[in-house]
């Protein structure tokens, strides 16, 4: 062998380590940061199904305000009337819990029974 095909073996040896050490510092790098997309996309995702709170009152806040004199017995049954329906209106619009996947919710209600067994052991015919 000469000389110049060692020192062309010894670099690129070098330089195969090096690039192997360079790619892993890239890779690890690249999965820092998609994990760190990851968590800031499921946090978004998270804030965007908390609930607003809507009026901002619970129904025993308002039971206290009027008891301090602070609501009118007008404004309190006013109050009690939105929260009420305001409650029934997102009932109404959640899945019947009998329901099945793909089933209806006028389908859940009316779930047929299986008929009683008859007299005697015997079904009717």
């Amino acid at each position: 062998m000469t000389t110049g095909t060692l020192t062309h073996a010894s670099t690129l040896g070098a330089s195969g380590a090096g690039g192997i050490f360079l790619w892993s510092i890239i890779l690890i790098i690249l999965l820092v940061i998609g994990a760190a997309g990851v968590m800031r996309l499921r946090r978004w995702l998270k804030e965007d199904d908390a609930p607003t709170g809507g009026i901002g009152f619970t129904l025993s806040d308002l039971r206290q305000l009027h008891k301090q004199g602070q609501m009118t017995d007008e404004e309190f049954e006013r109050a009690r009337a939105k929260m009420v329906a305001a409650g029934r209106a997102m009932a109404e619009k959640m899945p019947h819990p009998l329901a099945r996947p793909g089933q209806g919710p006028d389908q859940a209600a009316a779930r047929r029974r299986p008929p009683p067994p008859s007299a005697g052991g015997q079904q009717d015919q």
